[in-house]
Parts: structure tokens; sequence; C-alpha cells
């Protein structure tokens, strides 16, 4: 456990694509950009065609809290607008996307595990990068309007894709880590009650049912902690499916 944490951004990112899909989508009148899922997938697993990597199942289901500063790589690219949440579409154009320090945390877990691809979803699909204000606007939103809550992956409005994005399989394991802001509490019960509870893998917060901790906390020691702690509760791999990832990097 203790190599996966010196392995630096710069070698993970030779290892691992990362795509997302944006949506604008007009929500209590105003132009709303949201970016309803990221896949992180090996670089050797990634298909002709990446768009195909959405009717794929991934080797772990995250949650966390919203896409933060997720942006996609070409600053030309243009989010597709959709008119109702109903016609977002799971199977959508992906994007090649930026990674952050917190998708950095969960590929290593993917290596530690020599798992190849995990499927990012959060409690809220708002593009913010302020968690205060990112509350403050998941708040307005569910609090003055009809279909607010649309935001939400885990909304009544948003079952079907959801169901879709989550795929039929059981044995998938949901790690969940959308940090300790109590705000978020309506957002958590909202998206717990849509889980199997046993496939649940993170650290709940003591005190709080329902609030897990983020994978990226501000120091380092706590970083590698929070490392540690969830390769403590995820099982490992039944097979592996290529060449050690870890060897392959301290070799080079």
């Amino acid at each position: 456990m203790s190599d996966v944490n010196r392995i630096k951004a710069e070698a993970i990112k030779k290892i691992f694509s990362v795509f997302g899909q944006f949506i604008t989508l007009p929500l209590a009148g105003k132009v709303t950009e949201l970016r309803p899922v990221l896949e992180l997938i090996r670089k050797d697993r990634v298909p002709a065609s990446p768009d195909h990597i959405g009717r794929m199942l991934p080797d772990l289901l995250v949650i966390m809290m919203n896409p933060g500063s997720s942006r996609p790589l070409d600053r030309h690219y243009r989010s597709q607008t959709v008119a109702k949440a109903r016609d977002i579409d799971p199977l959508g154009q992906l994007t090649p996307t930026r990674p952050d320090n917190t998708q950095y945390q969960i590929m290593r877990i993917l290596l530690a595990r020599d798992l190849g691809h995990a499927r990012v979803l959060n409690l809220s699909d708002l593009r913010e990068t302020k968690s205060p204000v990112f509350i403050q606007r998941f708040q307005s939103l569910e609090g003055h309007h009809p279909e607010g809550s649309a935001h939400s992956l885990f909304s009544p409005l948003r079952t079907e894709e959801r169901r879709i994005r989550m795929g039929g399989d059981a044995s998938i394991p949901l790690l969940v880590g959308w940090g300790r802001h109590p705000g978020l509490l309506p957002l958590a019960r909202q998206c717990l009650a849509t889980l199997v509870t046993n496939r649940i893998v993170g650290l709940e917060i003591p005190g709080y049912p329902g609030l897990y901790a983020h994978p990226s906390p501000m120091m380092q020691k706590a970083k590698e902690a929070w490392v540690n702690a969830v390769l403590q509760r995820l099982p490992h791999a039944v097979a592996s499916r290529t060449a050690d990832p870890l060897e392959t990097i301290h070799s080079k």
C-alpha cells in the first residue's frame, strides 16, 4: 500500500486516460453546466471509439460530491445542450478531460487492486469549484424550482439514466467519498436510498451517518491514510487482467 501512495501524477497519466461527458441544461431559467460522468480507464482498455466506454461495465463505481474543477482538455469543446433532464444520453459523447488530485487518488486505488476502469458519478453534476457556493446553488435550485433536483443523477427525475450508468452487475463495488459538510446530507441520503448498502466501500465520518471522507483531503498524510484505509476495505480483484501496473511503473 505504501508503494501506491508514492506514485506521482505524471506516472499515473501514462497509464490512465480520463474522459468526461459535459452537458448544458436549462435549470431555473439559467444555463447550467453539468458533468454527468467521468470515466477513468487504462489506456490499453480504451476502445477504438471512446464514446463506447459508457457501454462497458466498470470494475469500480465511485460516487463523490460534484465535478469541481473538471473540464475538457480541448478549450474549444462545446457541451451538448439538452432541453430536459430526461434528454441526457447516458451513452452520449465523451471527451478527454483534465483530471484533478481527487481522481488521481481513485487511480491509485485502481492500480493497487489491478483494476482497469472506474466510473465516477456525483451527488450533484453542478460544475462549481467552491464547495460553499456549490451547496448554496443546489439548495436554491431544490428549494425554489419544481425540477431543481435534476442537477443530481440520484434525483427521481433521472432514474432511467442512473440505471444505465450504474449497470446491472451487483458485484461491482461502490466507493463513496463526498466529504463531511453537513449541507450535503440531503443529497447523500437521496443517493444512499438508491444503493445496495452491502456494496458500499467508504470511510463514514464518526457521528455523521451518511457522510463519507473525501478521497483527497488537504494534508498529504491524510491522503495516504485514505488510500490505505480504502484498500483495507476493498476486495482484491478476482484475477489480474494485465501485467502488474505497479511493477511496470517502478521498472521504468
